[in-house]
């Protein structure tokens, strides 16, 4: 008997380190990684694509961390509903938004504070959605403000100076 459990005991520990490892290394391949450089001209950060092509930065919302898909084709930045509710964030105008899955229906708000790298805005209009995921999608609104270029699997951006 005693044996069994021990048998059953590092059955269970194999497979939880193997759990772990694959999550750590499905974590590693979305996890955004960053460079930033800055010059008299201004601060730029360089953002290596994703192996699913996208591209993705650390930031936060209101001081929430948050990982930031870059969206240029989202007109305004999305957050979901739950992350929303987390940051008390006030309901403003409802509207249906039109998406590759079909229309969804959401509500118009604003963020306290964005910021990402080095790079802080305040007051953000954002769409609330339902069942948006983890991510937060950045859309036209902010990155319009950005001189981009991709170049070798690498997107950077440099804020338009006003």
């Amino acid at each position: 008997m005693r044996s069994t459990w021990s048998i059953v005991l590092l059955w269970a520990a194999v497979l939880l380190l193997i759990y772990w490892t694959f999550t750590q290394f499905i974590a590693q391949q979305y996890q955004p990684k960053m460079m930033i450089s800055s010059s008299g001209q201004g601060s730029e950060i360089t953002l290596p694509r994703a192996r699913d092509g996208h591209f993705r930065v650390n930031g936060s919302i209101n001081g929430e961390p948050v990982i930031l898909l870059l969206d240029t084709g989202a007109s305004a930045m999305t957050i979901s509903s739950a992350l929303a509710e987390r940051l008390d964030l006030p309901r403003g105008e409802p509207f249906t938004a039109q998406t590759a899955n079909g229309d969804v229906e959401g509500y118009q708000s604003k963020l306290g504070s964005l910021s990402f790298g080095p790079f802080e805005f305040k007051n953000v209009s954002v769409g609330v959605v339902p069942n948006l995921g983890n991510e937060v999608l950045m859309g036209m609104n902010i990155i319009q403000k950005f001189d981009i270029r991709t170049q070798d699997n690498q997107m950077h951006l440099k804020l338009i100076a006003k």
